[in-house]
């Protein structure tokens, strides 16, 4: 009898399958294997690039602390240098002021000193003959007059010619006047507009 093997061929044939299968995987496993290995070092290169580049950065924000704090000291050792120099100029600004208040006060007293000189002449050519005063009093730029006339039309008059000098006085009151004994007294008050 002859034993044939119809399951040998077969057997055969699905051992050279797994073994096609088992090189096939092992090939697969063989042409991965360099990829995976290769993305550690890939991630530390990224990593080491990331850390130079922060270094990088580091020492440029470093190098310009350094320079701001020269620069900081550079300030100090000038300003103290012109310290003296702003103090002496402090004094030469309160100086200027103290001057110049005095200047304005030299001023006011100047057209205040000629500012009677001006009232009495405005008052002098107002004046009409039959009119003189008795009292002429000043509180700032206000003026009161006493005084007495020979009659009511004299003290109208001079009232008169008073209000058209508009220049010089404003507000002019003439708030009394009373005969007594053939003469009449008389209060007038205005205001000085201008002043020099």
């Amino acid at each position: 009898m002859i034993r044939i093997n119809l399951l040998g061929d077969t057997l055969a044939q699905a051992v050279g399958k797994k073994s096609e299968k088992a090189e096939a995987a092992q090939v697969y496993a063989q042409g991965d294997e360099p990829a995976r290995a290769s993305l550690p070092i890939a991630g530390i290169l990224v990593g080491l690039l990331l850390a130079s580049i922060g270094l990088v950065y580091y020492l440029m924000l470093e190098r310009e602390v350094g320079q701001a704090q020269e620069k900081v000291v550079k300030l100090e050792q000038e300003k103290q240098d012109l310290s003296k120099y702003i103090a002496l100029e402090k004094t030469f600004r309160e100086q200027k002021e103290a001057l110049q208040k005095k200047k304005e006060v030299m001023m006011g007293l100047k057209n205040a000193q000629q500012l009677p000189v001006h009232l009495l002449e405005e008052l002098a050519n107002a004046l009409p003959d039959d009119v003189w005063f008795k009292e002429v009093t000043q509180k700032g730029l206000s003026i009161t007059i006493k005084g007495e006339s020979t009659s009511f039309e004299a003290i109208n008059l001079f009232r008169n010619k008073l209000i058209e000098q508009t220049k010089w006085f404003g507000n002019v009151n003439y708030p009394t006047a009373n005969k007594k004994a053939g003469v009449v007294e008389f209060t007038i008050s205005f205001d000085l507009k201008n002043p020099v």
